[in-house]
C-alpha cells in the first residue's frame, strides 16, 4: 500500500514557514517603521536619560564574570567588586576561588592601570587607545563599555545632532562620532542606543562602522530598583543586574557581568 505523499509535504511546507517566520520575528527585534519623535518627546526621553546619569554619583557592587576572548590568560570565570566616582574614577577586582587576587583595573580619566597578581605584571594604557597600543585595549574598552551602560553613560545625550525616532516599542538614538586627529580609529562611529518606549530603560547600544557594520553591541537585562544610601539623595534609580557586550570583529569576544548587590551613594 502506498500512503498519500501529499499531507507529509503540507506539513514540511508548513514547518518550514513556521520557522521562517520565527526567524524573522528574531532579526527583526527592532525592526519596523521608525519616525522622528516630538520636541516634547525628545526632551522627554533624555531628561529622564540624563537623570539616572546624574544620580548615580557613586557605586559600588558585586559581580560574577564571565569573559570569552581567544588568548585570555585568565580564568574565564570569576567573582569581583566594582566601585566607581562621577566622573570617570573607576575602580574593579577580580578574584579567583577562595578569594585569591585576579587582578586589579583602575581608570581615572582617559588612562588605566591593570595589574595581573599572580604574574607581578603591570600593563598601562589608553582608555580610547590613542599612542601605543596593549593587547589589552580591546578587552578593556569592551569592560568599560559594559560598565558605562550600567552608569548610564550615553553617547550624544548632550549633543545636538542626536537624532531620536520612534516606533511602537523602542526609541532609537543614532549619534555619528567623528574621530578626532589624534584618535586611533579614523572613520565615522554610528552610536546607536535603543531605550524601551515604556520604561525609559535602556535595553541596548550598538556601536557600528560605516553605519552597517556592527563593532560592538552592548544589551541590558533585568533591572531592579536600587535605593540611594545617601541621606540626601534622590531616591532610587533602576539598573541592570544582568549587562553582556560582544566584541563582533574577528578575534573579538564577550563579558557578561552579573550584578548581586549595588550600594549607590554611600560615602
Amino acid at each position: 500500500m502506498i500512503s498519500n505523499p501529499i499531507p507529509s509535504l503540507l506539513f514540511l511546507k508548513v514547518s518550514w514557514l513556521a520557522l521562517l517566520l520565527l526567524l524573522a520575528g528574531c532579526a527583526g527585534l527592532y525592526q519596523g517603521t521608525f519616525t522622528a519623535v516630538s520636541e516634547d518627546q525628545r526632551q522627554a526621553v533624555l531628561e529622564s536619560l540624563r537623570q539616572k546619569e546624574t544620580t548615580i554619583r557613586m557605586l559600588r557592587g558585586l559581580f560574577q564574570a564571565s569573559v570569552s576572548r581567544s588568548g585570555i590568560p585568565f580564568s574565564q570565570r570569576f567573582n569581583g567588586t566594582i566601585s566607581y566616582v562621577s566622573p570617570d574614577r573607576l575602580h574593579v577586582r577580580g578574584f579567583l576561588r577562595f578569594g585569591v587576587p585576579l587582578m586589579d583595573f583602575h581608570r581615572e580619566g582617559n588612562t588605566y592601570q591593570l595589574y595581573f597578581s599572580a604574574e607581578n605584571k603591570l600593563v598601562t594604557g589608553h582608555v580610547d587607545g590613542r599612542d601605543e597600543r596593549t593587547q589589552w585595549d580591546q578587552t578593556v574598552q569592551l569592560s568599560i563599555r559594559a560598565i558605562d551602560a550600567v552608569l548610564g553613560k550615553i553617547a550624544g545625550l548632550t549633543e545636538t545632532d542626536l537624532r531620536i525616532s520612534n516606533n511602537t516599542t523602542h526609541y532609537r538614538l543614532d549619534w555619528v562620532a567623528v574621530p578626532h586627529a589624534d584618535d586611533a580609529i579614523q572613520e565615522d562611529f554610528l552610536v546607536r542606543t535603543w531605550v524601551d518606549a515604556q520604561t525609559l530603560e535602556l535595553t541596548s547600544i550598538e556601536y557600528r562602522q560605516s553605519y552597517d557594520e556592527l563593532v560592538v553591541s552592548v544589551e541590558c537585562e533585568d533591572y531592579r530598583d536600587v535605593q540611594s544610601s545617601s541621606a540626601s539623595g534622590q531616591g532610587r534609580v533602576r539598573l541592570p543586574f544582568v549587562v553582556r557586550a560582544t566584541d563582533h570583529r574577528s578575534g573579538g569576544g564577550s563579558i557578561t557581568l552579573n550584578f548581586q548587590e549595588f550600594i549607590l551613594n554611600a560615602a
